[in-house]
């Protein structure tokens, strides 16, 4: 079974979805490698001219696989940072295209997927979809720290500094989110949206998403991308870090996150 599966549900139109459901998605080194190179070969393809991300089962994502950085153990932050430069290259992909691209979500939307979806062009929602940046709770660093070019500074501390989700509705409000449907809706409302842009001539679409995202760049977005890896890249070697990755390391996972979100009102129940 392929961690990547890509079909065509409509003309113009490609579909690229993260298939670990038994998981809920959670984004690993074979994820990363096969979404690179599925995108690398969408970019390349002239007959696709609008794109579609979405999840297999009933989740988006749940974020990065910390079950399975847990059995890898302690690294170096050398290696951290080789990470978090290179899986942010692949992220940026989507950001960099040509061509429009729809997160299509559903169930839970957290952490590293989180900041996926925010650099499509759209997100359209499930009913009850969670997104929420729970990095925090166990001493991680920020990713790279997308949610303040989308919504305002209280909001973004809101989400990044408590941990806590929010439902779709809330992120739709928050602009977080374009549009919200029933969950049964939601494969067919991605389809309709990107057989829309499909219709448009490609260099138009093209010139105009250039001519959007140069405005955060010249704002300073990617380079703050960069910055953000660096903090990301210390905080995986603080102590707290860790201690929380021992912690990961010594116990059933879903044991380990009902401990890290005890406290917390409002958290996620156990993803993987």
């Amino acid at each position: 079974m392929s961690v990547i599966e890509v079909d065509h549900p409509a003309d113009g139109v490609a579909r690229v979805t993260m298939n670990r459901p038994q998981v809920l998605n959670a984004i690993n080194r074979d994820l990363l490698l096969g979404l690179d190179a599925a995108l690398a070969d969408i970019e390349r393809d002239a007959d696709v001219r609008a794109i579609i991300l979405t999840g297999a089962g009933r989740a988006f994502s749940s974020g990065f696989d910390l079950k399975e950085e847990a059995v890898e153990g302690a690294l170096p932050i050398e290696v951290w940072l080789d990470r978090f430069r290179d899986d942010w290259e692949v992220f940026l992909r989507i950001w960099r295209s040509a061509k429009p691209y729809i997160a299509a979500v559903r169930g839970y939307n957290l952490g590293g997927s989180f900041e996926l979806s925010l650099l499509c062009d759209f997100t359209i929602a499930a009913e009850g979809t969670k997104f929420g940046s729970p990095e925090i709770r166990h001493a991680a660093g920020p990713g790279a720290c997308m949610l303040p070019w989308v919504v305002g500074m209280k909001a973004a501390k809101q989400i990044l500094l408590t941990g806590d989700p929010i439902d779709a509705s809330d992120a739709q409000r928050l602009g977080l989110v374009t549009e919200v449907v029933p969950a049964e809706a939601l494969d067919s409302r991605a389809i309709e949206l990107a057989q829309r842009l499909a219709l448009i001539p490609p260099d138009a679409m093209k010139l105009h998403k250039i001519a959007i995202n140069r405005t955060y760049e010249r704002q300073g977005m990617l380079t703050a991308i960069q910055d953000n890896y660096m903090m990301s890249t210390v905080a995986n070697g603080t102590r707290a870090y860790r201690e929380e990755e021992e912690q990961r390391q010594g116990k059933d996972f879903k044991s380990y996150l009902r401990q890290r979100d005890h406290a917390f009102q409002g958290a996620p129940e156990p993803t993987s």
